[in-house]
C-alpha cells in the first residue's frame, strides 16, 4: 500500500511499477530488505557466559607449598685429621719403665753414720721400692706414695717447658716439666738420663724443645755417639703381637 500511495509523477510511477514487479517475483523481498547479521546475534549470546565472577577471601590460607625432599644421601665433607686424632691412631709403646736411679741412695746412705741421716736414707729406699717412672710415645706416668698408689699421668702435648739437671756425670738427672695450666711435674734421679731426655724432647710439641734450650752440650755429644755407633739409637722397640691395643691419649 505504501508503494501505491507515493506521488503519481511519470517517473515515480515507473519506479513503483518496477518495485511491485520485483516484489511479486519469488524471493524478491530478500533483494530489497537486508537480512539480519547472524554473527551479531551470536556474538551477543556468549557475553553472559564470558562474565567472570570474582570474590575476596578475607582469610587467605597460610599453608606454604611443600618442598620436594630429595632422597639422595648427603655427603659429609671431612677435613684433615688433627694432630690429636692422628696420635690416637698410633699404638702406645713403652720406651722406658723403671724405678729411680740407685745413685740417689748414695748420699743418704753415707749420712747414716749420723743420727739425722737415717730418715733420708729410709725415704730413698722407700722411693726405690714404690716409685716407678714410665715413659711411652704418648705420655709420662709416675707412680709414687705409699705402695705406689699415687699415679700422675701427663700427655706430651700438655708440656710447654722442660728444665733438667744432670747428676753423677750424667748417669742420672732430675727433670721438671711445666704444663699448660702452670702445674709442674718432677722426676728425680731418672736413670739413663741422656737417652731418656733425648726421647722425651722428641715427643714434645713443635718448638718446645728448642725453647727449653735443647740440645745443650752434653746432649749434642750423646747424639754424636749415637751417630758414630757408640750408643744404640734412641727409638721404640719393635711393635710385637703382645703389645697392648691402642688407647686414647
Amino acid at each position: 500500500d505504501l508503494l501505491f500511495s507515493a506521488p503519481t509523477t511519470p517517473m515515480s510511477r515507473y519506479c513503483s511499477l518496477a518495485l511491485a514487479a520485483l516484489i511479486s517475483l519469488p524471493g524478491g523481498e530478500s533483494l530489497l530488505l537486508p537480512a539480519p547479521a547472524p554473527h551479531r546475534a551470536a556474538a551477543v549470546a556468549p557475553l553472559a557466559a564470558r562474565r567472570v565472577s570474582m570474590a575476596y577471601n578475607p582469610q587467605p590460607s597460610k599453608a606454604k607449598p611443600r618442598k620436594a625432599k630429595s632422597k639422595e644421601p648427603k655427603q659429609k665433607v671431612k677435613g684433615p685429621p688433627s694432630a690429636a686424632a692422628q696420635l690416637q691412631l698410633v699404638p702406645e709403646q713403652t720406651f722406658y719403665e723403671a724405678a729411680p736411679s740407685i745413685t740417689e741412695t748414695i748420699i743418704p746412705g753415707l749420712s747414716v753414720l749420723t743420727v739425722v741421716g737415717i730418715i733420708p736414707f729410709g725415704a730413698s729406699l722407700a722411693r726405690q721400692a714404690w716409685t716407678r717412672y714410665k715413659i711411652t710415645n704418648k705420655r709420662l706416668e709416675i707412680k709414687s706414695g705409699f705402695q705406689g698408689k699415687e699415679v700422675v699421668q701427663v700427655t706430651w702435648r700438655e708440656v710447654v717447658d722442660v728444665k733438667w739437671l744432670r747428676r753423677f756425670g750424667g748417669a742420672a738427672g732430675d727433670l721438671v716439666l711445666t704444663l699448660q695450666d702452670g702445674a709442674k711435674v718432677e722426676m728425680r734421679a731418672l736413670a739413663e738420663f741422656e737417652r731418656n731426655l733425648n726421647f722425651i724432647m722428641a715427643q714434645l710439641g713443635d718448638g718446645v724443645a728448642a725453647d727449653s734450650g735443647f740440645p745443650d752440650g752434653p746432649a749434642r755429644e750423646f747424639e754424636e755417639r749415637v751417630q758414630s755407633g757408640e750408643e744404640p739409637p734412641v727409638e721404640l722397640p719393635p711393635l710385637s703381637e703382645t703389645e697392648p691395643a691402642p688407647t686414647g691419649a
